[in-house]
């Protein structure tokens, strides 16, 4: 899951600025194992919210990947969200800590029904003690748990839930995408002086109990047809400098591209290995209630970082988020900047997508916010496919034919965290 989940290790460095509401801590429900086994705790988030689009891909006539003679979309739509947490814990008479956590998230799994299906989003068991943690299961690898990124609020951002109103797709600028949600295992040390560090391992991007995939009942896990042994690694340091509050971290993944066709067949021409790095400063305290950062993502990768694999010869891709948040009593103000450069191959010039967005979230309620924002998106030389070493054929969006989308997203809504 690459969205806002208040109260994650993945969103350490937004804690800078969120409001104290919003923490997702339960109060520990009476024990479902009986007396001395694991206590079972409940959280999770309800959203709601109301969207303003304006984006040159949703104009009439077949540009931009539409069909020919098609109208305009809809300008305005609502939106509903929501997660329910389940925290099983546990500790042993040696004091060794253990449990699993659960998370239920409403989603879109097919394209018929109501759109509010529930699968599992993270689900994974843990050991920890004075030696660090252990997780094992379907989970964020180590560099997207461990990554600091710059601050924000409610609803901004560059992996914020505004652009849930556009097709998917769309960001080329977002957190790093490490594996995502496959089944791994992690490692995560203690914290020694300030810094504490991890990595983590999975076999291939998939999760679940099949052997088969999920959307196919003759193309297996093991079949090497999509990235194989990610590997990721980070270290962090969270302290005071000079009454300043700091968060930093360095992380990193390398995986293998695919190896084979879903027939079996040996691929002719494989991609290249994904190599991704990131850096990340956030400080707090620099005057009351201001919160700045600073990430930069770099490395062999296509798509959001981490996430896709290169051609041969396409040169890498990097990206610049920075934000700032000003909090006073229950009201966080915050604007971020995001700029994503990506090649596309032979002489095209590269595909630019830069993100501005301002906003606003106010607590008016123990585990309650309005929120408010306001995004831009300007994308540049769009590929239409997979950029290759004579180049890429670009989209084009509306009757000037410029290869340039426009997007804005205006934002509102409230959360319920618990």
């Amino acid at each position: 899951m690459r969205k806002i989940l208040l109260g994650t290790t993945a969103v350490v460095s937004l804690a800078l600025a969120a409001p104290a509401a919003f923490a997702q801590t339960a109060a520990p429900a009476p024990s479902l194992a009986g007396a001395g086994g694991p206590t079972i705790r409940l959280g999770g988030y309800f959203d709601f919210s109301y969207g303003v689009v304006s984006d040159s891909a949703d104009k009439a006539g077949g540009t931009g990947g539409r069909a020919a003679g098609s109208q305009s979309r809809a300008t305005t739509d609502f939106r509903n969200d929501a997660e329910i947490f389940l925290y099983v814990d546990g500790r042993a008479a040696n004091g060794l800590q253990y449990g699993a956590v659960f998370e239920l998230q409403m989603d879109n799994m097919a394209a018929t029904g109501s759109g509010q299906g529930v699968d599992f989003d993270e689900m994974y068991g843990f050991v920890k003690g004075a030696w660090g943690e252990l997780r094992f299961g379907a989970e964020d690898g180590a560099a997207g748990l461990m990554q600091v990124r710059p601050p924000t609020v409610l609803g901004l951002g560059t992996s914020a839930d505004w652009d849930e109103f556009l097709p998917a797709g769309n960001q080329i600028i977002a957190s790093f995408q490490d594996n995502a949600d496959a089944t791994k295992i992690i490692y995560m040390s203690p914290q020694f002086s300030g810094f504490d560090f991890g990595f983590s391992y999975a076999a291939n991007r998939f999760e679940g109990e099949r052997a088969d995939t999920n959307t196919s009942a003759t193309v297996f896990q093991r079949d090497n047809t999509g990235v194989t042994n990610e590997l990721t690694a980070a270290i962090r340091y969270r302290g005071t400098l000079g009454g300043v509050g700091v968060q930093a971290s360095l992380s990193g993944m390398s995986a293998e591209s695919a190896k084979q066709s879903a027939g079996g067949a040996a691929l002719a021409t494989r991609e290249r290995s994904i190599r991704a790095y990131h850096a990340g400063l956030a400080l707090n305290g620099l005057m009351p209630g201001l919160a700045i950062g600073i990430d930069y993502h770099w490395g062999n990768y296509r798509g959001a970082p981490g996430t896709t694999a290169l051609n041969e010869g396409v040169d890498g891709s990097t990206q610049i988020v920075l934000g700032a948040t000003y909090t006073v009593g229950a009201l966080a103000i915050g604007a971020q900047y995001g700029n994503a450069v990506q090649s596309n191959g032979g002489t095209r010039d590269d595909r630019t997508q830069t993100y501005i967005g301002a906003g606003l979230a106010y607590t008016f309620a123990p585990g309650m916010a309005f929120f408010a924002s306001y995004n831009v998106l300007s994308d540049e030389n769009v590929p239409t496919a997979a950029p290759t070493n004579a180049g890429a054929t670009l989209t084009t969006y509306g009757a000037n034919l410029d290869n340039k989308r426009d997007i804005s997203v205006a934002l509102a809504g409230v959360r319920l965290a618990f």
